[in-house]
């Protein structure tokens, strides 16, 4: 079996999107013959076991922990002493320089440990690949070193793009500096990998000459082995779970559509609820301006399982995106999940781009960018539900989103670069 050493900060995170497509990507390497040997640092998180992938546990102090002093508090209340203004004056002055500081990220601490550990393991195995997964892009620079250094194929994955990502605004200086370090960076990558036909594209337009694939993210599999629907429900349930980001990701137009399908007797306000988990931005408010308050049920942060569990007990799976054309490039991650629960999807965001595309694609629910149509889908779903036809929809092409094709797409693009 082949092997691949994987640069992957955020393998170990116990939530988040990213850490599901590394961990995936690492656990069905495997099976095409490609045995991961991963590369993470030393952090509060439980090191993530899984069959046949070895992680290697480096050193690691970010940037805040190298220039604060670390505190003596025993969790007394006590006077703010002198020390105690310095660390605020420190930490205020961090923020205010992050420009200068935290370049090329907050992470770039970790790249010494890192190539130490992976030069160690390339001096004493046969290693056939490198691959490198952002964020943090220090993930990318480790693994051109050892590129430099040994010569040894590598990919890098860009989950996020690097100075293109349009959510990303540095000044003039600053973005100078990083797109110069990106051109070196990527100067003697084998292949690029972005997770959108249009990341790839916009991609292509500053790096002509290289190799670029798209990788899409997918479910695990093995997620769904065991979470079952336990319950039916006794209104419509629609569930959205995850972060609103400060409001960025507003609920409005569902909200609106709701109140006025209600109040054109379209649908019975006591069938009808709309379960929030996680992130609790301004719903209260929201809910009681469009008169649907007792509609809105708000429950906080749950676990992860909990999460699918929820999923699996609901009808209507919400996507809810920022409404603005930079979204064009992105598909969240938490569809794969949606795909993998075999749940009708309500999506509400920007009119047009890469998710649509995937929810027109796959025929798995409903893409809406307005109230109307919001409407329309959601009486669309009242009606199934009331007949007892609500189903999920999704046609082969739903297959395709799964963990263990990407892992065999990143497979494909191994064997192509060594």
């Amino acid at each position: 079996m082949k092997k691949v050493i994987y640069i992957a900060f955020n393998y170990n995170h116990d939530t988040g999107i990213a850490s599901k497509r590394l961990r995936g990507v690492s656990k069905y390497l495997p099976s095409f013959g490609w045995q991961p040997i991963v590369i993470v640092p030393r952090t509060s998180n439980d090191t993530v076991k899984i069959d046949n992938v070895r992680v290697i546990e480096t050193d690691y102090q970010d940037m805040i922990s190298k220039f604060m002093p670390k505190s003596n508090n025993t969790g007394r209340k006590r006077e703010v002493s002198g020390r105690d203004q310095t660390n605020k004056f420190v930490s205020k002055s961090l923020s205010v320089a992050g420009e200068i500081f935290a370049y090329p990220d907050s992470m770039k601490y970790w790249k010494k440990p890192a190539v130490e550990a992976a030069s160690e393991i390339i001096e004493n195995e046969d290693i056939d690949a490198i691959m490198s997964t952002s964020s943090p892009i220090t993930a990318h620079i480790i693994a051109h070193d050892l590129k430099e250094k040994y010569g040894i194929p590598w990919v890098a994955d860009l989950r996020d793009l690097w100075n293109l990502n349009p959510y990303i605004n540095h000044n003039a200086l600053r973005g100078h500096f990083e797109k110069r370090l990106e051109m070196k960076t990527f100067k003697n990558v084998d292949a690029l990998t972005t997770t959108t036909e249009l990341a790839k594209k916009t991609l292509q337009s500053i790096h002509p000459t290289k190799k670029i694939e798209c990788v899409v993210s997918g479910f695990d599999p093995q997620d769904f082995e065991k979470t079952k629907q336990t319950e039916n429900s006794e209104k419509l349930t629609l569930m959205y779970a995850g972060s609103l980001y400060s409001g960025k990701r507003d609920p409005s137009i569902l909200f609106d559509a709701i109140s006025q399908l209600i109040n054109e007797e379209k649908i019975d306000s006591d069938k009808i609820v709309v379960d929030f988990y996680g992130d609790e931005t301004n719903l209260a408010e929201l809910s009681q301006k469009y008169g649907i308050k007792d509609n809105v049920k708000i429950h906080g942060r749950i676990t992860q399982s909990e999460v699918l569990q929820h999923q699996m007990n609901s009808d209507v799976l919400l996507l809810i995106s920022w409404m603005n054309e930079s979204e064009k490039i992105f598909i969240p991650g938490k569809v794969y999940d949606c795909i993998g629960c075999k749940k009708p999807i309500l999506s509400i965001g920007y009119k047009e781009g890469s998710l649509k595309d995937l929810i027109d694609k796959t025929n798995i629910g409903y893409h809406v960018s307005n109230v109307g149509e919001c409407k329309k889908a959601i009486y669309d779903y009242y009606t199934k539900y009331n007949k007892k036809e609500l189903k999920y929809s999704g046609n082969e092409f739903a297959l395709d989103y799964s963990l263990m094709n990407t892992a065999k797409n990143f497979s494909k693009i191994l064997e192509e670069v060594i």
